[in-house]
């Protein structure tokens, strides 16, 4: 027994010998007895049922955390296959695997991608790599969208669909990288007499892999 309870006994006892001097310390000693055996037995058993419900409630949240983990996994594969549909139909050699920047950019942006390839490619045609940056059109003109080496040829097009250019790989004569700002990067190609410049390029990694793609097609004549 605690000392606080310990206490409160010995103070109850004074009362009780106070208000039954009349009676029989025996009986009297007994119903004591009996009382604090009861109030006792009805104290566990309630922190018994708080227990029990505080369990129960744990086991529920931990049910239903189990449960939004199993939606989010089911939610991420569902994802993740309806992507891996839209690459295979929008790449080229998928079986080489895309990169974790093509994956999340389709995801990002699955309307364009899927319009993409419902009103843009031609019939066999399939892109190759793909990078968003500015286009610098003119002095005065910078379009934001996405750089887009196929098989046949390269697309710039912008993500609402309301401006695209075309460029031969015959014509590319060739494909500089060069750095535009602190993180910026940016290609410049010799196109026929005309210079293209794309800036804004942040992966470095995806910059060098679409140059290197435009520039190896543009020295094959890949149609």
């Amino acid at each position: 027994m605690g000392i606080y309870k310990t206490l409160c006994y010995k103070v109850e006892d004074l009362m009780v010998k106070l208000i039954t001097k009349k009676e029989d310390p025996l009986i009297v000693k007994e119903k004591v007895t009996k009382y604090r055996f009861e109030k006792e037995q009805l104290s566990h058993q309630r922190k018994m049922e708080r227990n029990k419900k505080l369990e129960e409630q744990r086991q529920l949240k931990q049910q239903q955390r189990e449960q939004q983990e199993r939606k989010r996994i089911e939610k991420e594969e569902l994802e993740r296959k309806e992507i891996e549909s839209l690459v295979s139909k929008l790449m080229r050699n998928t079986s080489q695997s895309y990169n974790s920047y093509e994956f999340n950019e389709i995801k990002r942006n699955k309307h364009f991608f899927q319009s993409l390839y419902e009103r843009v490619l031609e019939p066999n045609e399939k892109l190759e790599t793909f990078i968003f940056c500015e286009y610098d059109k003119s002095s005065k003109k910078e379009i934001k969208g996405y750089l887009l080496p196929t098989n046949k040829r390269v697309l710039f097009l912008t993500k609402n669909l309301n401006f695209m250019d075309k460029f031969r790989y015959q014509t590319i004569i060739n494909v500089n990288w060069f750095k535009d700002g602190l993180l910026e990067r940016g290609l410049r190609i010799q196109y026929g007499k005309r210079k293209l410049e794309f800036d804004e390029m942040y992966d470095h990694e995806q910059l060098m892999k679409v140059g290197n793609i435009i520039l190896n097609n543009s020295k094959t004549g890949t149609k």
